[in-house]
């Protein structure tokens, strides 16, 4: 009987049960979490956060959306600078943040790239008109493989979910 529940056993967690369970689930080329800061009246700039994952080697390279949304897009990359011993009073020389245009960014087979608050960023460069809560539009996404990937975007104040 027991060598019954033993084989029992041994099937249940053959290979395929643990896929099922999310062990070796394959990597899925898409995105998530679109979205957009609500913009001030006269700001001329906005952004664009979201995380995408890919189930190849490949690298973002450019975002494209509507000309009634922005006339330019950039890859942003958000570069934190730790400052030495010794500041001005003789305290710790603390953080300096800074950002600037990528012309990709790298995603790995199976990984994922995240575009953030305080991380890195899609810039929409010169504004059509300030971007208003609950708008929506639709960004392309373009890789360095050819690939492209169309997301729906969403104006909020805070991420979606």
């Amino acid at each position: 009987m027991n060598r019954r529940l033993a084989a029992t056993v041994v099937v249940l967690l053959s290979p395929t049960a643990l896929m099922a369970c999310g062990g070796d689930e394959p990597a899925v080329f898409g995105a998530s979490g679109a979205w957009s800061r609500p913009t001030p009246s006269g700001a001329t700039n906005g952004v664009l956060y979201l995380t995408i994952t890919s189930d190849t080697d490949d690298a973002l390279v450019a975002v494209d959306v509507p000309e009634q949304v922005a006339a330019a897009v950039e890859l942003h990359e958000t570069m934190i600078e730790h400052g030495g011993a010794g500041g001005h009073h003789g305290g710790g020389g603390g953080e300096v943040v800074s950002m600037g245009q990528v012309t990709s960014f790298e995603i790995a087979a199976g990984g994922s790239l995240t575009f953030s608050p305080g991380g890195n960023h899609v810039m929409l460069i010169d504004l059509a008109e300030p971007l208003q809560t609950d708008e929506r539009y639709v960004a392309t996404l373009r890789f360095e493989s050819g690939r492209t990937l169309d997301v729906d975007v969403v104006v909020a104040d805070n991420p979606p979910g």
